[in-house]
């Protein structure tokens, strides 16, 4: 790893925060896959949901103390929902430079042990409910925008998955494929809300 800044520039923080994504959802998934050896695609993919969120995401950057390290614009500072944003990016983008730095075990350590093992109840989240369809249906609603899915089934192996794809004002905007349809639009409605920024 000693030479990986040197191939590899580092220019801004977004390319930090997608490569801290990445390595943070990876880490999650493993974790929650040893933690529920019993448990179907659907529990983890919702467990991980739950956990990696803005919500989540930009408290643990608050009590990490990373927000208290950041220069951020007094009039943000009021803006609870920007602050999460902001602090999570920041957060995600610290778990990519620790992985360039260190390497993944080191990152893997930082997210199980400094975030998780910290900071979240897993046993918690798992009351808890978080539904981005309902979230961006509301969204929807409010900003006059017509939602419509577009399903196709496709055989696979022994079961049938759905192919749904997401449409906002007839513009498709993501596709998912699921052995449940209703998971395959969570999962739509997810991406959708993080690309517009309106749920945890």
């Amino acid at each position: 790893m000693a030479n990986v800044q040197d191939e590899y520039k580092v220019v801004d923080n977004e390319r930090l925060e997608f490569l801290g994504d990445a390595i943070l959802d990876a880490v999650i998934a493993e974790l929650l896959f040893m933690r529920f050896p019993k448990k179907d695609e659907g529990f983890l993919t919702e467990m991980r949901t739950r956990i990696v969120n803005r919500e989540q995401m930009g408290d643990m950057a608050h009590k990490l103390g990373l927000v208290d390290l950041m220069e951020v614009k007094a009039e943000l500072l009021q803006n609870k929902t920007a602050m999460k944003n902001i602090a999570g990016n920041a957060l995600e983008a610290l778990i990519g430079a620790i992985y360039l730095d260190k390497g993944y075990k080191i990152a893997k350590d930082f997210i199980v042990l400094r975030m998780v093992s910290q900071y979240l109840d897993i046993d918690k989240l798992m009351l808890t409910t978080v539904s981005y369809k309902a979230v961006f249906m509301k969204w929807a609603q409010q900003q006059r925008k017509v939602i419509t899915w577009e399903h196709e089934t496709i055989p696979h192996k022994r079961n049938t998955l759905h192919k749904i794809t997401l449409m906002l004002d007839g513009e498709a905007w993501f596709t998912e494929e699921n052995a449940s349809r209703k998971k395959a639009e969570e999962l739509c409605c997810e991406k959708a809300c993080r690309k517009l920024e309106i749920a945890n």
